[in-house]
């Protein structure tokens, strides 16, 4: 009988003491953890008896908790519950286990709260990763983020801030260069900053290309043709194209990607032709290219008096053009009397008959160039008899240019004899 008593003594003691204990849950503040952040989180106490409870101290077996050590809480009435705010601080990426004991009058509890640290950052994609020198591009970033963030490019890109999950940065690379982006963004009350590089691809720099015909051989006062091909090879349109040769100049405002014009210039025959190309990017920076060509100058002048004769008071004779552009306003002087021969196309010939009293004296022929260029020569003839002037340069002239002249003084010369 005793030992039944002691027994049942036993049994109530150990049922006391069973529901003298609480209950223990946590709520942590924060969805995701990462490093370094500091959490706000509760440690729940809840004392499912009908009888109240005094807490007598909790502690937090961890570093990374605080305050670690809590004392006279209090008491802790019948079917309520009391939330212990505490914080956790992140370290590194990890699972991690902090261990609580609570301590009554009755006794005490220990419970174990599991923290996971994400390394699960903000991911920055360029959508368009192709990149060309030389050239503006426009970057188009992307961030997987749940909320907004602020990426400021550590490059040279307009703008140097923005706020958001889509972005667009205008950049202009003079030479291949890591690409990274400083993101700042919040987790809960946290603000972290982190560096982030992009892969791109390079591509070398296209530019607008010309391309220079122009004739090898010109006589000396020759207004000769020169055409420049211009052809935009660029992915951005380029501005205030500007083509110079020599002393004159054309422009188109735009010449679009893929778009190429021609420009065709008039201009004097020099030894050394210089051609020059410029043009505006889209972020208006001028680029300048230039090419010179060597011209085999002819010591003979583009236009010749080809022959003449005196007959009864009239001199008549040819003028020929020897160049590969006309002439215009051809007057032939003498005497103080003029001809108005007009023009005259390349390689051709025109007549002229003038009245003279005297066999002897100085011829003068005036034109204007296809240049726009005013030139004239002069020339002492004497005699009444038909003379035939071939035209001077001899084998320095173009193959072509010197056939036609040939054939131009054989006419000439048969027009004259059949007068």
């Amino acid at each position: 009988m005793k030992k039944l008593f002691f027994l049942l003594i036993g049994s109530l003691l150990l049922l006391q003491l069973a529901s003298a204990q609480v209950t223990l849950d946590y709520e942590v503040g924060l969805s995701k953890i990462l490093p370094g952040d500091e959490v706000d989180c509760y440690l729940v106490i809840t004392n499912p008896n009908l009888h109240s409870e005094t807490i007598r101290s909790i502690v937090f077996y961890s570093d990374l908790v605080t305050p670690r050590i809590i004392t006279d809480i209090g008491v802790l009435p019948a079917k309520t519950s009391y939330r212990l705010p505490f914080t956790f601080k992140a370290e590194e990426p990890g699972k991690y286990v902090v261990e609580v004991r609570v301590r009554t009058y009755n006794g005490s509890i220990t419970y174990y709260m599991p923290f996971t640290v994400s390394s699960s950052y903000p991911v920055l994609t360029v959508e368009n990763p192709e990149v060309t020198l030389g050239e503006k591009n426009v970057l188009r970033v992307r961030v997987e983020w749940p909320e907004n963030v602020t990426v400021r490019p550590l490059f040279n890109a307009t703008p140097s801030e923005a706020y958001g999950r889509m972005f667009e940065f205008v950049y202009y690379p003079k030479k291949k260069e890591d690409l990274r982006f400083e993101v700042e963004f919040r987790n809960g009350e946290n603000v972290h900053r982190i560096i982030r590089a992009v892969n791109v691809t390079w591509n070398e720099m296209k530019d607008v290309v010309m391309n220079v015909t122009v004739n090898r051989n010109a006589y000396e006062n020759e207004a000769i043709k020169v055409s420049v091909g211009v052809a935009n090879l660029r992915n951005t349109p380029a501005y205030a194209v500007t083509v110079r040769v020599g002393e004159s100049e054309k422009k188109i405002p735009v010449l679009n990607p893929g778009e190429a014009w021609k420009f065709d210039f008039n201009v004097m025959a020099t030894r050394i032709l210089r051609v020059e190309l410029s043009y505006l990017d889209e972020m208006g920076i001028k680029h300048v290219m230039s090419e010179s060509r060597e011209i085999g100058i002819i010591n003979a002048s583009a236009v010749q008096l080809c022959s003449y004769e005196f007959d009864k008071g009239m001199l008549t004779g040819e003028v020929c053009n020897f160049g590969s552009t006309e002439v215009k306003n051809v007057v032939v002087s003498f005497e103080g009397r003029k001809y108005f021969v007009g023009t005259i196309m390349p390689e051709d010939y025109e007549v002229f008959s003038i009245k003279g009293n005297s066999s002897n004296g100085t011829l003068t022929i005036s034109w204007k160039a296809a240049s726009g260029d005013v030139l004239s020569i002069s020339e002492e003839i004497e005699g009444e008899r038909v003379t035939v002037k071939a035209a001077e340069g001899g084998s320095e002239i173009l193959i072509a240019s010197g056939a036609i002249a040939v054939v131009i003084v054989a006419i000439a010369i048969y027009a004259l004899r059949r007068r």
